[in-house]
């Protein structure tokens, strides 16, 4: 139960229904998913995969600040929604990713990684047939 990293194959399912659905499953493969950098991680509960997500080594530029890692592709089944289990594993990536990363959230998701512990960065973007997004970054701490 928990964290666990593992294969791209095994994350595909929930990015398809949760972040594509409709869409040809095709586009649920991420430039960069097959990178030797690249890490697939999953929450598991009682052997099921519950919410997903992947870490790339994509740095971003902040204030004169690189912050070396991206998350991507973040989703928790919806039949356990509500139930705690994205912030679990959110808190749980965080430790594993070294506390440094960033996010491009959608609108809907904001206000989740808000009280998760990151910061909007800019204004709105639409991603084409994905709808709008913003940049969002773990906080700047004394130690970063």
């Amino acid at each position: 139960m928990g964290l666990q990293e593992v294969r791209l194959v095994d994350v595909i399912s929930l990015r398809h229904e949760v972040l594509r659905p409709g869409q040809a499953v095709e586009t649920c493969y991420f430039e960069g998913d097959d990178a030797e950098t690249t890490r697939h991680y999953a929450w598991v509960e009682d052997g099921r995969v519950v919410s997903i997500a992947t870490v790339m080594e994509v740095g971003r530029d902040f204030d004169g600040q690189t912050v070396p890692y991206q998350l991507r592709g973040m989703a928790t089944d919806p039949a356990f929604s509500g139930r705690g289990i994205g912030s679990s594993f959110l808190q749980a990536l965080h430790e594993a990713v070294n506390n440094s990363w960033w996010c491009n959230a959608r609108a809907i998701a904001v206000r989740f990684y808000e009280r998760n512990g990151l910061v909007t960065v800019g204004d709105a973007f639409d991603i084409p047939g994905i709808g709008p997004h913003y940049v969002m970054r773990t906080k700047k701490t004394a130690g970063s």
